[in-house]
């Protein structure tokens, strides 16, 4: 059998292809990042601070101006947000906020918050701390999602 330089070409670079297709692949899955997810009502109505963790947040709002002086925590759950698809937060006001992982660099992720009829953001959110978007309205109030990574709890 007679080849030819191209056709030997043909097949290297064929076989060269064969052997990257897993890496390709693999560079293409999905990321995921853990993110603990609060849903937390704050109002004007009382004073109530509801567990006492959510004292820290308070005194944040306070410092920017934000007057709430009520904080109730009414859900609280750890999810596992990727990078191809939206992972939904069910609210009590009846809308799924949506969060998406958009990527990750060093000790920062940077998601996109999407609440319908309200905003679609993109929050950084680091190893330490926490990230507050607000979530609609309910029940005389405001929600606001906490988001924040496991490792900062």
């Amino acid at each position: 059998m007679k080849t030819t330089h191209s056709t030997m070409n043909v097949l290297v670079l064929a076989l060269v292809g064969l052997l990257l297709t897993p890496l390709v692949a693999q560079a293409q899955e999905q990321q995921k990042l853990k993110v603990q997810v609060e849903v937390v009502l704050v109002s004007r109505k009382g004073t109530e601070v509801e567990p006492s963790s959510l004292q820290k947040m308070k005194e944040t709002f306070q410092r920017q101006n934000f007057n709430f002086t009520s904080f109730k925590l009414l859900s609280q759950q750890s999810l596992e947000v990727g990078s191809k698809e939206s992972t939904e937060v069910k609210l009590p006001n009846g809308v799924n906020a949506s969060l998406r992982l958009l990527r990750m660099q060093g000790d920062t992720a940077t998601l996109r918050v999407e609440v319908p009829q309200l905003s679609a953001v993109d929050v950084e959110l680091g190893r330490e701390g926490s990230v507050y978007q607000r979530a609609g309205k309910h029940v005389g109030g405001e929600l606001i999602l906490v988001l924040s990574s496991p490792a900062a709890k």
